[in-house]
């Protein structure tokens, strides 16, 4: 088998202006699509999690106000510097106003940058330009990355960075120098500045890389401190420059931030294995058919993703094997192989299924499918490429049908807390929420946002805070180390006392919901026997009577004791 050309490339004069124009198209392109793709599906939340809008709320200080802005450790980078591109979009009237959506252009550009990233390495890999191509394609194209593209989540920033620091690595490493070490170091720790938990997957990919790439032990163990070295140098210049700002820290409270690392999320679980077979496969393909009428019990979305990510992995490994004693596949191998090893047991260890989770950590697909083009041009030269390009353009047009089921959600929860405020006076009804429904986020966005609980409430009615909830899973989410008990306690006197200072209590959805469900939406926080407790309390010491249905909010009811109490 031809030797892979990785790292060996040289491009003349003529191939660098190819190059550059590739680039050029490839990013705005790329940015048009993704930009018309957000005005298309008008839900900037995307319909996962909410953590957006508390990321444009925490992000507003830093366009408004950027002096006083507080700084927040494990996104250390991430609110500054977006809150200076959101003050040029504003300058430039695109969402002026609203970082909520402005987070999702932003993302939308970064992303588009990614692309490029991806064109270079499989250039890099190949030095085939029409690979180089379709691997950006591809990239963008996968259901993870497309989705983070268009939302306002936080992490495609950091993963912009981190991609580019591993692709850099994967071809630079095969012959390491002081100065390509310390260039790769410093893009990785600006990466995980954004993000801080980015540092973990990676930071032994990046080790391990010079150690199996420099055949010399001396030369090892220099490149390790070196990499070592300029990364803790890049924290402390960091660090110095935010010296004295609201809520500024030392380069060592940097490296470590502790982040969710007590939470109720922390800690392995044999649940969490289900969750991260759903966090790998989603990466790749939407889940807009998970299952056919036709085939019961076959989980097609499952199956057919896994066989198709084992397939790339099958053709890829292939593809490197004769390379196998060389640096530059070494490197490849090294950093997005341990990449994806240690990010996954890291992955195990919090929110296996989360996109934000599993974006870095599987992009070894995109080197692999490098590959996969390579082999397809080797084996049928045009219609090789013209297939896998076509392969491409579906798995793009399949990932945008399965969002399509959340288009509109923003225009639509709008109305719905204009309903429910209608409904329900807010300045004499406290909520009872599921704590990651929508009804919290969007409450939040348009009441304001408001912690769980009634400890400062005073009697009905008070205008502020607007929004008054209380959490279903609440005291199990900030005291995890608490017993079942005590938790269905909790729950039962926060009811109670929001009934005796004269407010009416709004359950939402929680009264109907099947216990299968409430687990599938809570069961990486909580275990069925303590979900069932709390759902059998308040089955068990009220009573609820109908308010109303939304069609989007779901049922509401109204509790009361139940009779006897």
């Amino acid at each position: 088998m031809t030797p892979l050309p990785l790292s060996d490339v040289r491009l003349d004069s003529r191939s660098n202006r190819g190059t550059f124009l590739d680039l050029a198209l490839l990013v705005v392109g790329s940015s048009a699509v993704l930009i018309a793709l957000i005005l298309w599906f008008d839900n900037a939340q995307g319909g996962l999690t909410g953590n957006g809008v508390f990321k444009s709320l925490e992000l507003t200080p830093w366009v408004v106000d950027p002096a006083h802005a507080p700084l927040y450790p494990s996104n250390y980078l991430f609110y500054p510097i977006y809150g200076a591109l959101c003050r040029l979009l504003d300058l430039l009237g695109v969402f002026a106003g609203d970082p909520r959506r402005q987070l999702t252009i932003l993302n939308a550009a970064s992303a588009s940058l990614c692309t490029g990233v991806a064109y270079l390495l499989a250039r890099a890999m190949t030095g085939d330009r029409i690979i180089g191509l379709l691997t950006g394609a591809f990239h963008l194209a996968t259901s993870h990355v497309m989705f983070l593209a268009i939302v306002n989540e936080d992490i495609m920033p950091s993963y912009t960075v981190m991609f580019a620091a591993m692709a850099l690595a994967a071809v630079w490493f095969a012959h390491p120098s002081a100065a390509r070490v310390a260039a790769v170091a410093v893009l990785f720790s600006t990466g995980w500045l954004f993000e801080w938990r980015l540092m973990f997957p990676t930071l032994p990919a990046m080790l391990a890389a010079l150690w199996f790439c420099e055949p010399r032990l001396k030369r090892r163990i220099a490149w390790i401190a070196l990499f070592l070295a300029c990364m803790l140098a890049t924290t402390a210049v960091v660090a110095m420059a935010w010296h004295g700002h609201t809520g500024a820290v030392g380069p060592f409270d940097l490296i470590w931030t502790g982040k969710a690392v007590r939470s109720v999320w922390a800690g392995f679980t044999w649940a969490k294995v289900g969750y991260l077979w759903d966090g790998i496969v989603a990466y790749l393909l939407g889940t807009g058919v998970t299952t056919f009428d036709w085939l019961p019990g076959w989980d097609i979305w499952r199956f057919v993703t896994t066989f198709l990510l084992v397939g790339i992995a099958f053709v890829a490994s292939s593809m490197l094997w004769p390379t196998r004693d060389e640096g530059r596949a070494r490197a490849l191998l090294a950093v997005f192989g341990v990449t994806f090893l240690a990010g996954e047991v890291f992955n195990l260890y919090s929110q296996p299924q989360d996109p934000q989770m599993q974006i870095n950590v599987m992009a070894w697909v995109t080197p692999a499918w490098a590959l996969v083009l390579l082999a397809a041009r080797r084996r049928w030269p045009a219609r090789g490429l013209a297939a896998m390009a076509a392969a491409t353009v579906a798995l793009f047009a399949y990932n945008v049908w399965s969002i399509a089921p959340l288009r509109g959600l923003d225009s639509k929860w709008r109305n719905a807390i204009e309903r429910l405020e209608h409904e329900s006076d807010p300045a004499r009804t406290v909520f009872l929420l599921h704590d990651f429904d929508w009804t919290m986020v969007y409450a939040s966005l348009h009441w304001g946002t408001a912690e769980p609980g009634i400890a400062g409430l005073g009697p009905a009615p008070q205008a502020l805070p607007k929004f008054k909830w209380i959490g279903f899973t609440g005291d199990v989410l900030r005291h995890p180390d608490w017993s079942a008990e005590r938790h269905v306690e909790s729950l039962r006197r926060q009811i109670d006392r929001a009934l005796a200072l004269g407010y009416e209590v709004i359950v939402v959805r929680l009264w109907d919901i099947p216990e299968a469900q409430l687990l599938t939406e809570t069961g990486m926080v909580a275990d069925a026997a303590r979900l069932g407790a709390l759902q059998r309390m308040l089955r068990t010491d009220f009573a609820a009577r109908p308010a109303a249905v939304d069609p989007v909010a779901g049922s509401l009811y109204r509790l009361q004791p139940a009779a006897g109490r």
